[in-house]
């Protein structure tokens, strides 16, 4: 681990919930469809309800994994979640640990696999309380690599202990801290081990936003714009009435909520000088994203979305 860097950062919720929060602004940022929020909420209802079920009976881990393409606000709702779930109950009270995943990670043989027993030991003392304890592994196939993927030219045996302690670790704390609640997060689901995918209790795909979700977010990207730039409303140029907002949501079909938003950041760029941003600013911004998009594909960028149907 690099000198000063921390295994994760803390946070706790208790009392009267601030609205004002960067937690709540997480939360409310995601646009998402068919009650999907709700559903997050409900399942951690589900495994605090359960947390007096010893694990043998129901083969629980209280663990949830949320899955799918880059830009679509896993994080933003897995940071959001216990400040959502504490809100919904005043009395209750939870905290929230954000796993550094890159501090995990060492250069000296077994470093790797002595360094997650220390974080799930740091765990156990967080969870010690008894109050309910939500753990964020983004990215969690960096812990939970697919074994039999790791190559053998490099150096298998740390990778291999590394997983087989994590594996471990989860095993003991849900008998030990049976009030803690993990959240995983990953673009590639494919990546992780599946021997951690068996011990996930709800599995939870973050799609790409569709067409409702879609024109809220470019709602609130406008709403965000006119914070900084004195811009009026969007409105077709004269010469091109063709295009309007029905046409932008078309458009931006299959892309995350992350490229829509900067789609109108590249539209007030080019929008500069203007007297107002029309819809071509925003075409001509979408264009350039979408092209740009297609040349990273074609370069074999192995973040983007279709990378998963390879």
């Amino acid at each position: 681990m690099a000198e000063g860097q921390a295994l994760y950062s803390l946070h706790r919720f208790a009392g009267k919930p601030d609205d004002r929060s960067q937690f709540a602004a997480d939360w409310n940022a995601i646009v998402t469809a068919g009650g999907l929020k709700d559903i997050l909420l409900r399942f951690v209802d589900t495994l605090h309800r359960l947390s007096p079920v010893p694990p043998q009976a129901l083969g629980l881990r209280r663990a949830i994994l949320l899955f799918g393409p880059p830009g679509c606000g896993k994080t933003s709702l897995a940071r959001g979640l216990p400040y959502a779930w504490q809100r919904a109950d005043p009395r209750r009270e939870a905290g929230f640990m954000h796993v550094n995943t890159h501090a995990l990670f060492s250069g000296m043989r077994g470093g790797g696999q002595k360094l997650i027993l220390q974080l799930f030991q740091e765990i156990r003392e967080q969870a010690s309380t008894g109050m309910p304890l939500f753990v964020l592994v983004d990215e969690v196939e960096t812990l939970g690599a697919n074994r039999g993927s790791i190559s053998l030219e490099t150096n298998p045996q740390d990778a291999m202990y590394q997983v087989t302690a994590f594996l471990e670790s989860l095993d003991m704390n849900v008998r030990v801290s049976p009030n803690v609640m993990f959240v995983f997060t990953t673009n590639i689901p494919k990546a992780i081990d599946r021997a951690v995918r068996e011990r996930v209790d709800f599995s939870v795909e973050v799609p790409p936003p569709g067409p409702a979700e879609r024109e809220e977010i470019m709602q609130s990207a406008l709403t965000g714009l006119r914070v900084a730039y004195d811009v009026g409303p969007v409105t077709a140029a004269a010469e091109k009435q063709v295009r309007d907002w029905r046409w932008l949501v078309q458009s931006s079909e299959g892309m995350s909520g992350r490229a829509i938003r900067h789609v109108f950041v590249l539209a007030a760029t080019l929008a500069v000088g203007s007297k107002s941003l029309t819809i071509e600013h925003v075409a001509d911004a979408l264009a350039r994203v979408t092209a740009t998009e297609a040349g990273l594909e074609r370069a074999g960028g192995m973040y983007l979305e279709s990378f998963q149907g390879r």
